[in-house]
C-alpha cells in the first residue's frame, strides 16, 4: 500500500497521471499501509514468545486460509476508506484482485478509483498470481519443512514439473521469472504507445492473468491492434506452467518444454480455439478476416488463461462462439501457471482415466496403466484429481442454486457468475444487463468471494477446514 501511496506521488511529479492525483487518496493509502502494518505486528507481539517449532500439515493449512482471509480483509481497506465502497463491495473487489479473477462491481472506474487505488487495485492481481504464500516462503526460507506444507497448500495444479525439492530456492526463482516477464510486458507496452500508467498496471494484471484494467472500457480502451496482439502473447505465456520454464533454465535445452503433453495440449487448443472462433465472428466484424483472427485470438489468450480483458461483447456471439468461451473458461490454463479454471492436466488426467475405464470394460483381465508424459500416474493422483472434480462441479451447482434463490436472477445468470469466481475468470457469461457484480446483494458478493478464493486454493485446502479431524489434537 506504501508503495502504490510512493508511485502515485512519483507519476504526478513527473506528469505521468493521465488526470491530477487527489493527495487525500495518497494520504488515505499510506493511512490504510499503517493500519495493516499495525495488525501485522499486533499478530507479531501475540506469537512471538510461542515455541518455533516447524509446521505440521495442519498448521500449514489453517495458516494458508488464515493468510488469504487476513488480506483479502486488510486489502479492503483502500476501498472502503478511498472510495467509500461498502464492506461487502470491498471485501468482493480485494478477494477478485488477490484471487486474479477480475472481476469487479465499480461500475465508472475511471471517475471512482484514484491513482492510488488503480495501483493498489493492479498490484493485488500481480501479488495474488504467483502466490502470496509462495512469496512468504520465498522471502523467509527458515521456514524449512514448514514452507514445504504452506507451499504445496497454494501452489495450483497437480504436478510441478521441474521443480527443485528446496521449496524456499524453487519460490524465488519463480519470483525472479514472473518478475522478468513482467518488466519485459511494461517496456513492450510502453513502445506500443501505452503511457508507463498504463503500461505497469497492465503488466501487472496480464502476467498475474487477473484482468483488472484503468479503462472502463479495458483494452477496447487503447483501440490498438499491436497491443492487442502483445497482450495475448504475454497472457499465453502467463498460462503455460512456469516450472516448464525453470527446467529450461536449469537444463539449458529448450526442446524438453516440448516433450510436456499438457503444454502441447494448451497450445492446440488455442490454434484450433482461435482458428473456429475467428470464422465464427467474421460476421461481426463486417467480414474483415483480419481483424476477426485477431480479436479471437485475443478473446481465446484472455479466456482459456482466466484473465478477462475485453475488446469484443462475447454474448453477441453465434452459439458455437460462445460455446467456444465458455468451454475455455471451464477448461483454463496449465497446471502451475498463473491460470484458473481446472487446468489442462486435469483435463488430459481425467480422459485418460474414461479412456481406461472403457478399455477395462471390454478387457478386465488386463491392467489398465495411466500415462502422462511417459510416467505412470499412481491411484492417489487419480483420486485426487477426480476429487477436485467432483468439489468443483458440486459447488458450482450449489451456488447457483443458492444465488438464483437469494437473489432473484436466472439460472443461466446464477452459473455465469458461479463460473467466473470458481474459475478465478472475471466476466460473468450469460449476464442480465451489465457484465459487472455491482448488482448483486450484499451477501451474494461475499459468497462470491469466499468462492473466488476456494476456487484459487483449489477447494481442499478451504474445505478441509470443515472436517472435525482437523481440529483434533
Amino acid at each position: 500500500m506504501a508503495l502504490c501511496a510512493l508511485l502515485a506521488f512519483i507519476f504526478e511529479s513527473v506528469g505521468f497521471a493521465a488526470r491530477p492525483v487527489d493527495d487525500g487518496s495518497i494520504a488515505t493509502m499510506l493511512l490504510c499501509a499503517g493500519l495493516s502494518a499495525a495488525a501485522g505486528a499486533g499478530v507479531w507481539l501475540w506469537g512471538k514468545d510461542a515455541p518455533a517449532d516447524p509446521f505440521n500439515r495442519k498448521q500449514a493449512v489453517f495458516t494458508v486460509n488464515f493468510i488469504w482471509m487476513g488480506i483479502c480483509t486488510l486489502g479492503a481497506l483502500p476501498y472502503m476508506l478511498d472510495a467509500g465502497l461498502s464492506s461487502p463491495d470491498a471485501f468482493f473487489e480485494t478477494s477478485s484482485g488477490f484471487t486474479t479473477t477480475g472481476a469487479t462491481i465499480v461500475v465508472d472506474i475511471e471517475g471512482t478509483l484514484s491513482h492510488p487505488l488503480l495501483l493498489w487495485r493492479s498490484l493485488t492481481q500481480w501479488l495474488g498470481g504467483m502466490g502470496i504464500v509462495v512469496l512468504f516462503v520465498a522471502i523467509f526460507p527458515h521456514l524449512g519443512v514448514s514452507g514445504k506444507h504452506m507451499y504445496r497448500s497454494e501452489v495450483p495444479g497437480v504436478t510441478a514439473e521441474g521443480l527443485q525439492p528446496r521449496i524456499a530456492e524453487t519460490s524465488m526463482v519463480l519470483w525472479r521469472l514472473y518478475l522478468a516477464f513482467t518488466i519485459a510486458e511494461i517496456v513492450v507496452l510502453y513502445l506500443l504507445g501505452m503511457d508507463s500508467f498504463d503500461s505497469l498496471n497492465h503488466a501487472w494484471t496480464t502476467m498475474s492473468t487477473g484482468g483488472f484494467s484503468t479503462r472502463n472500457d479495458s483494452v477496447a480502451a487503447f483501440n490498438s491492434g499491436p497491443i492487442e496482439v502483445a497482450l495475448s502473447a504475454f497472457m499465453l505465456i502467463a498460462g503455460v506452467n512456469f516450472g516448464l520454464y525453470y527446467a529450461v533454465m536449469r537444463t539449458r535445452d529448450l526442446a524438453s518444454i516440448l516433450r510436456s503433453i499438457e503444454l502441447r495440449t494448451y497450445g492446440i487448443l488455442v490454434v484450433i480455439s482461435t482458428l473456429i472462433l475467428g470464422m465464427a465472428i467474421v460476421p461481426n466484424h463486417d467480414g474483415d478476416w483480419i481483424e476477426s483472427l485477431r480479436t479471437a485470438l485475443f478473446m481465446v489468450a484472455t479466456t482459456i488463461t482466466s484473465t478477462g480483458f475485453g475488446v469484443d461483447d462475447y454474448m453477441g456471439y453465434s452459439p458455437g462462439g460462445l460455446l467456444i468461451i465458455v468451454g475455455l473458461m471451464f477448461i483454463g490454463g496449465c497446471a502451475g501457471s498463473t491460470a484458473g479454471g481446472i487446468k489442462v492436466s486435469r483435463i488430459i488426467i481425467l480422459t485418460e482415466t474414461a479412456w481406461a475405464m472403457l478399455r477395462r470394460s471390454v478387457r478386465p483381465n488386463v491392467v489398465q496403466v495411466i500415462r502422462v508424459d511417459k510416467k505412470v500416474l499412481d491411484d492417489d493422483l487419480l483420486l485426487e484429481v477426480s476429487t477436485f472434480f467432483f468439489l468443483y462441479m458440486a459447488c458450482m451447482a450449489g451456488g447457483t442454486v443458492i444465488v438464483s434463490m437469494t437473489d432473484g436472477v436466472s439460472l443461466p445468470t446464477a452459473l455465469g457468475a458461479m463460473l467466473t469466481s470458481l474459475s478465478n475468470m472475471g466476466p460473468a457469461p450469460f449476464y442480465e444487463g451489465a457484465d459487472n457484480f455491482s448488482s448483486y446483494s450484499g451477501s451474494a458478493k461475499l459468497m462470491f468471494g469466499l468462492a473466488m478464493i476456494l476456487g484459487r486454493l483449489e477447494f481442499v485446502t478451504v474445505m478441509v477446514l470443515l472436517l472435525p479431524d482437523l481440529w483434533r489434537r
